[in-house]
């Protein structure tokens, strides 16, 4: 989808998008356009005999990265949340769309921990399928290959639980496959499809489905002599593959649409949509919306805080949520947190109970240059809210450095980098380095500081060696585009550039050689200087 802010692609992630096009925000009528669009898609996609057509419908993908309006940068856990619900409910309920099913699919890798996958999990009512995304750029190291059977088995096994299936939504070689004598592991695909295989969870992954051949310069399935070009040398492997009695392609599909199943009957349903949990309410009103499905609620209200005081929500038929308007009082924005409960009774049954967690009030504001002195988040919760995670890791806030800092736990059994991001704006221009406070873990992985300016990401790397805190400031001068943006190798930060950032990451990358897999690094006070 592309930008509905912006009107840029979908690798623009300008404009705050996703807050944006929720209820109540100002372009959600062109979201609900494009969904109408989706609609007409669905209601026209029919056989011969004018049935509808199943379709798995992917929408929002990779969100654990940021590279999308939608990613991790630019979403809160609940925002995301709410964005697929949204999404479905318009869809399924508003536009009657009943072929859709729909897959959620992060990207990997996640070390086999489920909490982190689930992290950004609709809710089993908004999904059928549970898959994730993961390219290998290591040549199907033992490492990268571990860590993709060990998220297929522990996505099998949350399937069972959930009663879903589970899938490798999209999966291949990074960049796509290399002309004939520059590929590294002629035997990818059978190695990679051989552990899967021999694993008693991750074998029954229901389908993966590789990335497009667009053409001769990128491709990712190895294909037969073609014109003037010959036969690419990975195609006796995809073949062998191919050839194996378990695994199933779509030619041997049979009699596959003309299975019969029994629905199961939709229990009643009821989340808040706005505000979304863990979300700073920074006015003293809000509107709160809730969304009651498959019954009808005689009564709504809810309460805040542990005060008994019933507040009811009236149903307005044009949005279809219960809403009112949550009277907060400018005193009540002191940056603290609090509980917005929220009941629904239903006529001849249980009576259903929600809670978010709401920050009143907006982070004590940071003087200019700051990235983070972490002094200003309330608990653990807050934190990760404002902070998006790449790979898997746990970051927390520490007593040290004289206040608070943050911590920031790595473990490298199935990834070689691990990640934290936050948006990031501000003019920096008058700035010559950037400071921080660092106590390393003595493990020798690498630390990456990595600064997006003027639509370049440069990095820096700070030293992991030793347990001893210091104090650093690192020029800009001294800062490098990434290694893998070649494009841009020759460039170098300019004022120009740091009057325009948008994001501030911190990876730790494996370093090779070195046998610690698990750590933890302190940070605190980062900032221009």
């Amino acid at each position: 989808m592309n930008n509905f802010v912006t009107g840029g692609n979908y690798g623009d992630t300008n404009g705050d998008v996703v807050a944006r096009i929720l209820p109540g925000g100002d372009h959600n009528g062109e979201f609900r356009e494009y969904l109408d669009r989706v609609a007409r898609l669905a209601h026209a996609i029919t056989d011969d005999r004018g049935r509808p057509i199943p379709v798995i419908f992917r929408p929002f993908h990779e969100n654990s990265g940021s590279w999308f309006w939608w990613g991790a940068a630019h979403a809160s856990p609940s925002q995301y949340i709410e964005l697929w619900r949204y999404t479905v409910e318009y869809l399924r309920d508003t536009r009657k769309v009943h072929n859709f099913l729909y897959a959620y699919s992060p990207g990997g890798s996640y070390g086999g921990v489920s909490d982190v996958y689930l992290r950004t999990y609709p809710g089993d009512d908004f999904v059928d399928v549970l898959g994730y995304d993961n390219y290998d750029g290591s040549d199907a190291s033992p490492q990268w290959v571990n860590g993709v059977v060990a998220d297929l088995a522990m996505l099998a096994r949350i399937a069972d639980e959930k009663g879903k299936v589970s899938a490798a939504t999209e999966y291949g070689i990074s960049g796509a496959l290399k002309a004939n004598g520059r590929n590294g592991n002629l035997n990818w695909y059978t190695q990679v499809f051989d552990a899967i295989k021999a694993d008693p969870d991750a074998r029954r992954t229901t389908y993966a489905m590789t990335w497009a051949n667009f053409g001769a310069d990128q491709f990712f399935v190895p294909h037969p002599a073609t014109g003037d070009l010959p036969e690419h040398e990975m195609l006796a492997d995809f073949r062998a593959f191919y050839d194996d009695p378990y695994s199933v392609f779509a030619g041997e599909l049979s009699r596959v649409y003309d299975r019969r199943t029994r629905a199961v009957s939709q229990q009643p349903l009821a989340h808040i949509v706005s505000p979304t949990d863990r979300e700073r309410v920074t006015t003293p009103t809000t509107t709160i919306r809730v969304k009651v499905s498959n019954a009808r609620a005689s009564r709504v209200w809810y309460t805040v805080g542990d005060k008994a005081k019933q507040y009811p929500l009236r149903y307005d038929p044009a949005s279809g949520y219960h809403t009112g308007t949550w009277q907060i009082g400018a005193a009540s924005l002191d940056n603290t947190v609090t509980q917005l409960k929220v009941i629904a009774t239903i006529p001849g049954r249980a009576r259903l109970e929600l809670t978010n967690s709401v920050i009143l009030g907006a982070r004590p504001p940071m003087p200019p240059g700051v990235v983070d002195d972490f002094e200003g988040h309330p608990d653990d919760t807050a934190l990760r809210s404002e902070y998006s995670t790449y790979g898997t890791n746990t970051i927390s806030l520490a007593d040290a450095n004289g206040g608070k800092a943050l911590r920031f736990d790595y473990d490298f059994t199935f990834q070689t980098y691990t990640g934290i991001g936050k948006r990031l704006a501000g003019d920096w221009s008058d700035y010559g380095g950037l400071s921080l406070w660092l106590t390393p873990d003595g493990s020798d992985h690498k630390l990456v500081l990595q600064l997006n300016a003027g639509g370049v990401a440069y990095e820096a790397y700070p030293s992991l060696a030793g347990t001893t805190p210091v104090q650093l400031t690192i020029p800009f001068s001294q800062w490098r585009p990434a290694p893998w943006d070649t494009a841009n190798a020759d460039r170098r930060i300019t004022p120009e550039d740091l009057r325009n950032l948008s994001q501030f990451n911190i990876f730790v990358n494996q370093a090779d050689g070195v046998g610690v897999t698990r750590g933890s690094v302190l940070l605190d006070d980062l900032r221009a200087s």
